[in-house]
C-alpha cells in the first residue's frame, strides 16, 4: 500500500473569504481491493505473510500481505 506524503512547505494558506470545508467525504470503500486468488505462503519471525494476487491487478502488483490484513477467509482456507 502506498501512502501520499507531502512536505509542509507545499502548504498555503487559504485566501480570505474563501469558505472551508466543514466536513470532509471519506470513501471506506477507497483503500479496499479484492483478492483473486493466493498464491504463496511464507513465514518470516513467526509471522505469516501470504502473497496475495489481487482481482484486476496484473502480476507485478502482487503483494506479501500479513493475514491480519486479509478479509478473505474463505481463499486462506481454500489455498490451505
Amino acid at each position: 500500500m502506498w501512502i501520499k506524503v507531502f512536505h509542509i512547505l507545499l502548504l498555503k494558506p487559504a485566501l480570505k473569504g474563501v469558505p472551508l470545508e466543514k466536513k470532509i467525504k471519506i470513501d471506506a470503500n477507497k483503500d479496499k481491493y479484492d483478492v483473486r486468488e493466493i498464491v504463496d505462503l511464507r513465514k518470516r519471525k513467526n509471522t505469516f505473510k501470504y502473497l496475495i494476487k489481487w482481482l484486476n491487478y496484473n502480476l507485478k502488483s502482487n503483494s506479501w500481505e500479513l493475514v491480519k490484513n486479509l478479509k478473505c477467509l474463505d481463499l486462506i482456507t481454500e489455498f490451505h
